[in-house]
């Protein structure tokens, strides 16, 4: 951390990294991780300087009191030596230093419950947590098994059944998340109300819990899922659990939307979503919105692939580069289309957004606050984590890498991969003799400069079938709330139209290939205009009834009623968003909803334009390169 003195910060974090401490044993039984607490207080005292100010590591005033308070608790037990307890009763007993304020910022800001813990707390090597048998039930799919972490952590969340049997797999979304409902069985073979798990990287989890806590939890119904408990997370494996109360009907074992989407008509869909989803959620969510002015970039950046991906250069080789392009957090968007691959960038001011030491990664983005979403993402790989240290949300000084490939080329490599019958890198496609639309993966760009006259409110953030319950008669609830946030009103719309186009329109098209799938959106071009030319001769064709009561719904969240720009511009980079899901979506489902961002950008173009920019410059617009 280049810090030339010890403080009690230091002293703290030592203790924590201690394999088997009282104090990494008492974060735990609080429900944080040894591993999320260092890297809450290395994001409080931040790195120091590269110049080193004086030759000793000195002790700080607070550190030598600590030190001092540690002994005569040695003293006072009869013993002259001090221990890791002594050390860390006397942290928490003096109550101002930097570790504890860290901790009443994580919601453990009872000091003197801690010290109880930290004063009573033994290890008991000899205990064993009683097995719990884990066995499957009909539906679940045993070629996909869970992993031994996933299961050893199941057994701990459920600790004190008999058994749990887990029912199926939720489909969830695009993430490497697990969801699974777990049935648990007590000793009298009673079964208890099922549970949707998630299982996910630790910061991930934590990361879901707190924004769970501070957008959602006071602003949900009162019939539906909620998060009860705190994390349960597995020491060693990085990986960490989270409970989902659920309310189920007479089956017990409750439904997803995409589950049912089979077996219900298009009108049955768009009729529950208009009166089951939208009024439930909309009465807290989507209708308690306020008006938003914002730049397309600042809500839907994070949806695209990183604009560039490096790899980690030292300083040291940096040197022997002859020519190195700088990027300063913010930075200008012209700026980046001069980089290509092989250009090696020095970057800086930028915030780590995930650490993945297993890959030897480290994410980059601009912060937009806490909670907010990232844009401008940098993917930096082959970091050397054994020489240098990164932590979640450190604003990078300086750090160097050689370009692996940028955005545009990620996109077009997308697209390339799903055989285009056209110029991947001509700026429009001919969808008939008489209509062009944009190609979207060269005319995304100059969308994100764009300013949108929107609202503002609490959205889902990642709205699609798999996130979407069923419960008894019907009704509506959500799960996974890991993106969610105070955002663009109809932001979860767009994703929720792109998700249904992909899950169940995709697989009704009788022609998957390129022509036929111009031939389908000609009929959505007709029906962004009047859906009464809605067509019931062909399944995929009706099928775009739900497309139509979606539509219905985002016209009730309008900021003004029939000006369908925030729309467009929120449909564009959610579709655009698709062609990276290429292990989850088919080819037909990518190809369709390329072509559906290329539609949304021709409406744009035609029907509804973005505004025009402010007759102010902003700072990004007049900065001096």
């Amino acid at each position: 951390m280049r810090h030339f003195f010890i403080g009690v910060e230091h002293i703290f974090v030592t203790l924590l990294q201690i394999h088997g401490s009282i104090a990494a044993s008492v974060m735990q039984e609080c429900g944080l991780t040894p591993e999320y607490v260092v890297n809450a207080v290395r994001r409080k005292i931040s790195k120091g300087g590269k110049e080193r100010t004086f030759v000793d590591l000195r002790r700080t005033i607070r550190a030598e009191t600590i030190l001092d308070i540690a002994q005569e608790i040695a003293l006072e037990a009869g013993r002259r030596e001090v221990n890791e307890r002594d050390v860390l009763l006397a942290i928490l007993e003096e109550g101002q230093s930097v570790p504890v304020r860290v901790l009443a910022a994580l919601g453990l800001n009872d000091t003197q419950k801690l010290i109880d813990m930290a004063r009573s707390y033994t290890m008991n090597v000899d205990s064993q947590q009683p097995y719990i048998r884990v066995i499957y039930g009909a539906e679940f799919d045993v070629d996909e098994p869970l992993d031994r972490h996933q299961l050893l952590l199941l057994r701990r969340m459920f600790y004190g059944y008999d058994r749990i049997r887990i029912e199926r797999r939720l489909t969830g979304g695009y993430s490497d998340a697990t969801l699974v409902v777990v049935t648990p069985i007590d000793g009298d073979n009673r079964q208890h109300a099922a549970i949707a798990v998630k299982i996910n990287r630790v910061d991930r989890i934590y990361d879901e819990a707190k924004r769970y806590e501070q957008h959602v939890k006071n602003k949900l119904p009162s019939m539906t899922a909620r998060i009860e408990e705190k994390p349960y997370v597995l020491e060693a494996s990085g990986i960490a659990g989270l409970k989902y109360t659920l309310v189920t009907g007479s089956d017990r074992v409750p439904r997803d939307l995409r589950m049912v989407l089979a077996k219900w008509s298009a009108y049955d869909i768009g009729d529950w979503l208009q009166k089951q989803l939208f009024p439930t959620f909309g009465h807290t969510w989507w209708r308690q919105n306020r008006p938003y002015r914002f730049q397309a970039w600042q809500e839907y950046d994070w949806l695209l692939p990183p604009v560039l991906t490096l790899e980690y250069m030292t300083e040291e080789r940096s040197e022997k580069v002859a020519e190195v392009t700088q990027l300063k957090a913010p930075i200008k968007r012209t700026h980046l289309r001069h980089i290509a691959c092989d250009d090696v960038v020095a970057l800086s001011k930028f915030e780590v957004h995930r650490v993945l030491p297993e890959s030897n990664t480290i994410q980059l983005a601009i912060s937009q606050g806490d909670g907010a979403t990232r844009a401008y993402q940098i993917e930096v790989r082959g970091v050397d984590f054994e020489g240098v240290t990164y932590y979640r949300r450190e604003k990078i000084e300086l750090i160097y890498g050689r370009v692996l490939q940028t955005r545009n080329e990620e996109l077009l490599n997308a697209l390339y991969a799903l055989q285009p019958d056209f110029q991947a890198e001509f700026r429009t496609i001919r969808i008939a003799p008489d209509l062009e639309i944009p190609n979207p993966v060269i005319a995304y760009e100059k969308l994100l400069d764009d300013y949108v006259n929107g609202s503002l409110c609490t959205v889902h953030g990642d709205l699609h079938p798999g996130n979407i319950m069923i419960g008894p008669n019907r009704s509506a609830f959500l799960i996974d709330f890991a993106h969610s946030r105070e955002g663009h009103t109809i932001g979860d719309w767009a994703m929720l139209e792109i998700s249904l186009m992909s899950d169940y329109i995709a697989p009704l098209l009788p022609d998957s290939s390129w022509d036929g799938l111009r031939e389908f959106v000609q009929r959505l071009i007709d029906l962004n205009g009047d859906d009464s030319l809605l067509d019931d001769s062909q399944p995929s064709l009706s099928a775009l009834g739900v497309v139509a009561q979606i539509r219905q719904i985002v016209a009730q969240c309008l900021v003004v009623p029939d000006v369908w720009s925030e729309y467009y511009v929120a449909l564009t980079f959610c579709s655009l968003r698709a062609l990276s899901w290429q292990k989850t979506v088919s080819v037909t489902a990518r190809r369709l909803l390329f072509l559906v961002a290329g539609v949304a950008l021709h409406e744009l173009n035609t029907r509804f334009k973005p505004l025009p920019p402010p007759k102010t410059p902003s700072p990004d617009d007049t900065e001096i390169p």
